[in-house]
């Protein structure tokens, strides 16, 4: 057990001296900016890695006290028990992994859009002036245009070096029609999760539904098909059209979406290219993302299935 262990182990008796903790997990790597302890699969704690991303948790405290009354899907109770800690209950499920949303029938795949929409709808329609009056800023991922063309800018500048040209012209192909319409980023904030991955949204493989949304530390206004975006990037454009039946979604705000989804690769590999030149790589992960392909086996279960009816 390393030493960060034990000390969380210790605030936590310290604090909890009642809890069991013959049970706990502990979890470095899902996190991106603290540290995870799951007791008993009842209660979970969140620890902040570093001093600034302390800021993280505090946002996802407010922000989940804010928007409870307006969502129908649970959400985590986070309570701010230190500057640097976070306690909640703890929701059973799994990510939703495409994978599993693909072998789902036709009945529950549209069941979970559904759910997922509504949750969507429900956050996307807070009224703006609610949400100012109990001080919820603005999402890390909060940009105008003129912030877009910096970064895009600094993106190529950064990671052409390692790119050949075919990808050169793939990049620039996702990035042109976004920079030539003066329109394009032109969007009615909105209260936006801004983090919405599939390792967010959990799914209940018994009652086949999905029990719960977490992960709102990135959560404040911006656009709302930044949120789609993440859907559409790791879910695939044809789930999207399954939510549009409970979400509508007009053409720019899929555009937008679509580029949110395109570009988050390269906002990634720009990230990289930065820990190359510093040599600091201590915050490097291997993210996994998902594509419009159905999963191993699954043509076989098909044809296994045609065969069994006849």
């Amino acid at each position: 057990m390393s030493s960060n262990e034990l000390k969380y182990i210790e605030l936590i008796k310290s604090r909890y001296p009642q809890l069991d903790l013959s049970k706990i997990e502990f979890n470095k790597t899902d996190g991106s900016y603290s540290d995870i302890a799951v007791v008993n699969n009842e209660v979970v704690f969140k620890f902040a890695k570093y001093d600034w991303s302390a800021a993280y948790l505090r946002n996802e405290a407010d922000v989940i006290r804010f928007i409870r009354d307006f969502i129908t899907l649970p959400l985590p109770d986070v309570e701010l028990i230190d500057q640097n800690v976070s306690r909640r209950h703890y929701i059973k499920g799994s990510p939703l992994y495409r994978n599993i949303l693909l072998k789902l029938d036709y009945h529950t795949q549209d069941i979970v859009a559904r759910q997922i929409a509504t949750f969507l709808n429900q956050l996307h329609s807070i009224p703006l002036k609610k949400a100012q009056y109990a001080k919820i800023g603005d999402s890390q991922m909060n940009r105008t245009r003129e912030d877009w063309l910096v970064e895009l800018e600094t993106m190529q500048r950064k990671i052409f070096p390692y790119c050949t040209d075919y990808v050169k012209e793939y990049l620039r192909q996702i990035i042109q029609p976004a920079v030539d319409n003066e329109e394009f980023f032109k969007f009615q904030p909105a209260l936006i999760h801004g983090d919405l991955l599939p390792n967010h949204i959990l799914f209940d493989k018994t009652s086949r539904k999905i029990n719960g949304i977490i992960g709102f530390s990135n959560a404040g206004f911006g656009d709302p098909a930044f949120d789609l975006g993440m859907l559409l990037d790791h879910l695939g454009e044809n789930f999207i059209k399954r939510m549009h039946k409970y979400y509508p979604i007009s053409p720019a705000y899929l555009d937008r979406a679509r580029f949110y989804a395109y570009i988050s690769s390269f906002m990634w590999y720009r990230d990289v290219c930065d820990m190359i030149s510093t040599r600091d790589f201590s915050r490097f992960q291997i993210p996994a993302k998902d594509r419009d392909i159905s999963p191993l086996g699954t043509f076989s279960q098909v044809v296994e299935g045609k065969q069994s009816k006849k």
